[in-house]
């Protein structure tokens, strides 16, 4: 009896070892960032999608303004807002210096800023949910990478700057930039690169926004199995202790 508790000890130990782990691995990080995703993140891509994913990251505030500035060293041509309901969108102009050259002429002046605000009636982004901001911009410039800066407003008049430069992937700032990585076209060999498929707004209409407890929900179920999983594999191994007959 005492060999076949220990061995049951030590197996209900392992089980719950495992979904620990399983949990930890679950579990999302403490709080989200501004972060930006393209349909099409080749260099020079002429028609892009750029989603800037926003969460909500207050308690008891809603986001009511996001503004969004592009890159001066590496600018881009064309920036189109889309529209979205219960939100007024405005661009700031900028001149290019120096001047952008394109197949269609160069040009001199654009977009340097976006912005979105809630509008009136409109609460915005709200507690635990995210909001998904579309820009149909072109080409893209050629450069391994393109770093923008967004200022995130709540309703309680607190402001997150996502402004701090990434200088090491692997320690990122407290309030990190939203930077789109690009690719090249083709590889050293001429053949045609396959461009990452990023959904535009993944889970998310433009006129809606997503609840935290939504992918609370999915973590959960995937634990679920994951103990169910674990404590079938320790009921279904045979008892090995001492005495034990075959």
């Amino acid at each position: 009896m005492s060999a076949r508790l220990n061995t049951l000890t030590r197996r209900a130990g392992t089980a719950a070892a495992v979904c620990a782990i399983g949990l930890l691995a679950l579990a999302g990080p403490a709080s989200a960032h501004v972060t930006v995703a393209a349909d099409d993140s080749t260099k020079g891509a002429d028609d892009a999608i750029l989603t800037f994913r926003v969460p909500n990251e207050q308690d008891a505030a809603t986001t009511t303004k996001l503004d969004i500035k592009f890159p001066v060293k590496d600018p881009i041509a064309s920036v189109k807002p889309a529209s979205i309901p219960g939100w007024v969108v405005t661009t700031t102009s900028v001149k290019f210096n120096p001047p952008i050259k394109t197949d269609d002429g160069t040009i001199t002046q654009g977009v340097g800023e976006v912005s979105y605000s809630a509008a009136p009636g409109s609460k915005g982004i709200p507690v635990g949910g995210f909001g998904a901001f579309q820009i149909l911009v072109g080409p893209l410039p050629d450069t391994n990478q393109v770093v923008f800066a967004a200022v995130q407003t709540y309703s309680n008049g607190k402001v997150s700057a996502w402004i701090e430069p990434v200088t090491d992937p692997a320690n990122p700032p407290q309030n990190p930039t939203p930077i789109l990585t690009l690719h090249a076209a083709t590889d050293a060999g001429g053949m045609p690169m396959a461009t990452p498929s990023v959904s535009a707004a993944p889970a998310v209409a433009l006129s809606s926004y997503a609840a935290e407890s939504e992918v609370n929900s999915t973590r959960t179920l995937a634990l679920i199995g994951l103990i169910a999983a674990v404590l079938a594999l320790v009921v279904d191994q045979p008892y090995q202790g001492e005495g034990a007959r075959g």
